[in-house]
C-alpha cells in the first residue's frame, strides 16, 4: 500500500514538473545577467526577444502562453537575483498583473526578409 501511494503521488506531480532545462556551455542552464540587458521586445503572448549588449539576441519561449501579455504591455520582474534564469524566474504583465513563467532561453537570429 505504501508503494502504490508513493507512485501515486510521483505521477501527480508530473504534470507540475519543471520544463527540462537546456544547457549552456558550461552545462547550466542559460540565465541572462540584468545589466547587460539593453531592452525586450514582446512577439507575441508566449515568446520574448531578450537584445543583449553587444548584439547578441535571446529568444525566450515562455513555458506556457501568457494570455495577457501583448506587444503594447511592459512586464516586470521582482528578484533580488540580478539575473533572468530560464524554466525558474516569473514576469508579471504591467496592464493585468498576470504572472508568467519564463520558459528555454535559445540564441536569436533575425531570418532575412525575402527579396
Amino acid at each position: 500500500m505504501k508503494t502504490s501511494l508513493i507512485a501515486l503521488a510521483a505521477l501527480l506531480t508530473l504534470p507540475f514538473a519543471p520544463a527540462a532545462l537546456a544547457l549552456d556551455e558550461n552545462g547550466k542552464p542559460v540565465c541572462l545577467e540584468i545589466n547587460r540587458i539593453d531592452h525586450t521586445e514582446v512577439l507575441n503572448d508566449h515568446q520574448i526577444l531578450f537584445y543583449m549588449l553587444g548584439k547578441k539576441v535571446w529568444l525566450n519561449t515562455l513555458s506556457n502562453r501568457c494570455s495577457t501579455l501583448t506587444r503594447q504591455d511592459g512586464f516586470v520582474w521582482n528578484s533580488g537575483i540580478p539575473k533572468y534564469c530560464e524554466n525558474v524566474e516569473l514576469i508579471r504583465v504591467l496592464r493585468t498583473g498576470q504572472v508568467c513563467q519564463l520558459g528555454a532561453f535559445t540564441p536569436y537570429e533575425k531570418q532575412p526578409k525575402p527579396s
